[in-house]
């Protein structure tokens, strides 16, 4: 396979001071100066999108804001070329992603858009999703992985509500992977999501987007590897607790989901969980 259906590492994000406008440059200097240090362009713009799931009380979004430093995020992602028009979505990877301190651990596996209503649904589709997914990944593994998602799902009365897009370059070699996001806009979204033919461009308006530009960089252990205190020199770049789907979901409880009869106490905890990860000066 590919892509990793596990993934276990340490992931620090970094905002960057510039506007969109200098993305074009900053990734024409990053394309010059990360293969110095081994890491390769991959040269394309990918456009990522995830649909976040939560239940009708908002659990996961309250487990963020008031268990510290821990959290756990199911969602469902989409890779597609950025600049072609929009093909139909084909496949989707189903995601796990729990945070201790400062790792991340990651497990997904793919679905054919045939067997997502399904999986979704807790119907038996396991045989069809393992078959899906034999090219590479560990049998034993995938089936571990389809039976802990389904549980979180059906268990916790997971439905989707929150559609975040961007545009991502990346560079990378065996154990360190730097990206570069900018352009993230969120949405509210329901079922109906399962059926657009594609999540680059939704029809409706974002609830909002974010004004920041992020670097994301993802290693296996230790500590900054020594090449990124040469990148901090050449730009502004501070240190942050970014997490998209807890910003997307601000936007919502200001927008369409501001009647919900919590939206003004999960906005005052997101206001004090930012006020404690403010950005390092």
């Amino acid at each position: 396979m590919k892509d990793p259906i596990y993934q276990d590492r340490i992931e620090k994000k970094f905002q960057v001071g510039i506007s969109d406008d200098g993305v074009a440059g900053l990734w024409r200097d990053l394309s010059s100066f990360l293969p110095r240090y081994g890491l390769t362009p991959i040269p394309k713009i990918t456009s990522v999108s995830s649909v976040y799931f939560d239940n009708k009380d908002y659990d996961l979004l309250r487990y963020i804001l008031l268990i510290e430093r821990r959290w756990i995020l199911v969602r469902l992602r989409t890779y597609e070329d950025y600049g072609r028009s929009p093909e139909p979505i084909s496949e989707y990877w189903m995601e796990v992603k729990t945070k201790e301190a400062d790792r991340r651990k990651k497990r997904r596996f793919r679905l054919s858009r045939e067997t997502l209503p399904g999986f979704l649904e807790g119907k038996d589709v396991e045989e069809q999703v393992l078959a899906y997914n034999d090219n590479g990944a560990d049998p034993h593994l995938v089936r571990r992985q389809f039976h802990e998602a389904r549980e979180t799902v059906l268990t916790l009365g997971l439905k989707p509500i929150l559609l975040v897009t961007y545009k991502r370059v990346a560079f990378q070699n065996d154990v360190e992977r730097l990206t570069l996001e900018w352009d993230v806009r969120y949405y509210h979204v329901g079922t109906d999501v399962y059926f657009y033919d594609s999540f680059k461009y939704p029809v409706e308006e974002p609830a909002g987007k974010a004004d920041k530009i992020i670097l994301e960089l993802k290693y296996l252990q230790g500590s900054l590897p020594a090449w990124f205190s040469g990148l901090q020199r050449r730009y502004p770049i501070w240190e942050r607790d970014y997490l998209k789907p807890l910003e997307g979901m601000g936007f919502l409880f200001q927008g369409p989901l501001k009647h919900h009869k919590e939206a003004n106490s999960f906005l005052q905890m997101k206001g004090a969980y930012m006020g404690e990860t403010e950005p390092l000066g």
